[in-house]
């Protein structure tokens, strides 16, 4: 466990969900400068690894748990940014499944080449003879 001013010395980036940057994914300049400011703190809290969270860092973790409002600008931006992450999230098995269908598809005419291979290496086996 650190103290919360080692996380606040961070810059939170998630080029997972954002990788053209928070403002383009969505969030206001200030809420994304909020983000990058505070997120590596606010992930630390969740992960119960900073050693002295403050009064508001406790009211952070009620928010984020949906037990109590979010009552100031980063709590907003938080709780905007979990929202974007749970959306793009939630249209991600879309996608995956796509992927998985084509993967299926590319494996298919593999197994109709095996035989080709085989002849192949079969050749090669001749000549070395």
């Amino acid at each position: 466990m650190l103290p919360r001013d080692h996380y606040l010395k961070q810059t939170f980036q998630d080029t997972v969900n954002f990788p053209d940057g928070f403002e383009k994914g969505g969030l206001s300049d200030i809420q994304a400068r909020l983000i990058r400011k505070q997120g590596i703190l606010i992930n630390a809290l969740t992960m119960e690894e900073v050693s002295d969270p403050t009064a508001d860092d406790l009211h952070m973790l009620k928010v984020i748990a949906n037990q109590s409002a979010p009552k100031s600008p980063i709590e907003q931006a938080w709780v905007k940014y979990l929202s974007i992450v749970k959306a793009r999230q939630a249209a991600a098995p879309t996608k995956a499944s796509k992927t998985k269908t084509t993967k299926a598809k590319a494996a298919e005419p593999a197994t109709e080449e095996a035989p080709a291979t085989k002849a192949k290496a079969a050749k090669k086996t001749a000549k070395t003879d």
